[in-house]
């Protein structure tokens, strides 16, 4: 078990790699974490560890998701979807259209419960499980979430107490505004894994508080415990050999 609290994701990466080795089968490892939706939560991938992909690699991020998801937290079928612009098969650059039209032909021989593409804004609506992207989008996609959940829980709380009738007109709501401070909180959701590799490997936000890290370590002793990466390593032997 690995767990780092390291800025630099690409390094962080490559470190593990060489220490670990990848995965066979697996050309590039993921850095996977997991976010909020509506009444459920979902798995990014990637999160920044390669900010340049093939279809290849997209594919295989869906791969990975699809096999942690269901050991891990017991979803028979997770479904992926592909971040893009649009919902269409044309839209999005060459490596979207690409990555759609293999995992729209190939989805039952990969084993993938493939959505289609989703756009950012459908993701929270809890209809998907994961979403694959490359690193670079996956990147500026979780920490504009991040910022969002600031954003929301600051202005919550700062109009709650403006004056005194907002005070006290919201005791009543305080049960309610806890949950969905709670639900809305990246920090409560711990680190990112990295998926792909042959040890486990949990990455803390360059920025971890006690909170954020404290839950870093809950879900690094889950990740063990469930030994998804042993489950990995069997589902892809099976794949590649």
């Amino acid at each position: 078990m690995f767990l780092s609290q390291h800025g630099n994701s690409g390094a962080l990466l490559t470190g593990a790699t060489l220490l670990t080795g990848r995965i066979k089968g697996i050309d590039r490892p993921a850095l996977a974490p997991m976010l909020p939706a509506y009444e459920k939560r979902f798995m990014l991938m990637d999160a920044g560890a390669n900010t340049n992909c093939k279809p290849i690699n997209l594919v295989q991020f869906a791969q990975m998701a699809t096999i942690y998801l269901k050991n891990t937290f017991g979803i028979e079928k997770p479904v992926i979807g592909l971040l893009n612009i649009g919902t269409e098969a044309n839209k999005g650059n060459d490596l979207m259209k690409e990555t759609y039209q293999i995992l729209t032909e190939q989805s039952e021989e990969l084993g993938i419960n493939f959505y289609g593409n989703i756009e950012g804004r459908a993701i929270f609506a809890g209809n998907v499980d994961a979403v694959v992207t490359d690193g670079f989008t996956g990147n500026v996609f979780l920490k504009t979430v991040e910022g969002l959940g600031k954003l929301v829980k600051r202005s919550l709380t700062e109009n709650l107490k403006k004056n005194i009738f907002t005070i006290i007109g919201s005791v009543g709501a305080i049960p309610a505004i806890k949950r969905l401070s709670k639900s809305i909180d990246y920090k409560e959701y711990g680190g990112a894994l990295f998926l792909g590799i042959k040890k486990p490997v949990v990455k803390a936000h360059g920025s971890s508080d006690e909170k954020l890290f404290h839950y870093t370590i809950k879900q690094a002793e889950e990740f063990a415990k469930k030994e998804a990466v042993k489950m990995m390593i069997e589902e892809f032997e099976k794949i590649y050999r």
